[in-house]
């Protein structure tokens, strides 16, 4: 019986939780959005919950924590209205860039007046969605081969200004292909119109070339590099592919060396 009583009480509370999470959407002017399937289907991400690596949310004082800080600092100087879309990639894969983008994404939904989107462009892996001990789908992947609207990808999360779009499920033959239709570009023009802030995490430039096909639809973007580990040629090269696909790196980032 104590189960019984115990799983009505969770019940209860990610219906709460749900509830409270469509009230902070219809609050914010999103009435599609918080009548569409997502807000309807979807728990709020405990972000309680997520991977040990997103310190912002763990230990907000830390030294780490305020150098996330600092860096948004930085990045808000460059935008003086306030609002910006980032390609954020590293040279090489492990550098810590989707723990970077999560992190960063922390520290700008800090700001309760502002609205902070995380994409994962990496439709080969899905490192956002694992992040955040969710299912990575539906997401972008299926959205761009139409079988998902996007008010369904769109995920909420327990910060209440802070929403995840996971990668959702591809091949990894089809990657490269989704990424480089058109919908792309509808698809982060519409993002930039609904949040103040969006991070679209992409992979790494050496390993694919998702990043240099945003060019097309984003101007800028934050490079991360591993202390004491990525090579210089590697971070040259980096720079470059992504100017050549008309990407303008506006900072480098360095994580620690673990």
């Amino acid at each position: 019986m104590a189960h019984v009583w115990q799983a009505m009480k969770k019940h209860q509370a990610e219906q709460a939780a749900k509830a409270a999470a469509v009230q902070r959407l219809k609050d914010a002017g999103w009435q599609r959005l918080a009548d569409s399937e997502a807000a309807c289907r979807h728990n709020p991400i405990d972000l309680d919950g997520c991977a040990p690596g997103l310190v912002v949310r763990q230990d907000p004082r830390s030294r780490i924590a305020e150098q996330y800080r600092a860096l948004r600092t930085n990045l808000l100087a460059r935008y003086p209205d306030g609002r910006f879309c980032l390609v954020v990639t590293s040279a090489e894969p492990g550098e810590g860039k989707t723990v970077t983008c999560f992190n960063l994404a922390l520290v700008l939904a800090e700001n309760k007046d502002r609205h902070t989107a995380i994409v994962d462009l990496g439709l080969r892996g899905g490192a956002v969605a694992r992040l955040a001990g969710v299912e990575k789908s539906p997401g972008v992947a299926d959205f761009l081969r139409g079988t998902a609207t996007l008010d369904a990808a769109v995920r909420p999360t327990s910060e209440a200004n802070l929403f995840i779009i996971p990668a959702g499920e591809a091949r990894p033959d089809e990657a490269a292909g989704l990424l480089a239709k058109p919908e792309l570009d509808g698809l982060i023009a519409d993002l930039r119109r609904k949040f103040d802030y969006v991070l679209l995490d992409t992979p790494a430039v050496s390993l694919a070339p998702d990043a240099g096909t945003l060019g097309r639809a984003v101007g800028d973007g934050l490079l991360v590099v591993r202390v004491n580990k990525t090579r210089r040629d590697a971070v040259d090269r980096a720079i470059r592919l992504l100017r050549a696909a008309g990407i303008k790196p506006v900072g480098i980032t360095l994580t620690h060396q673990e």
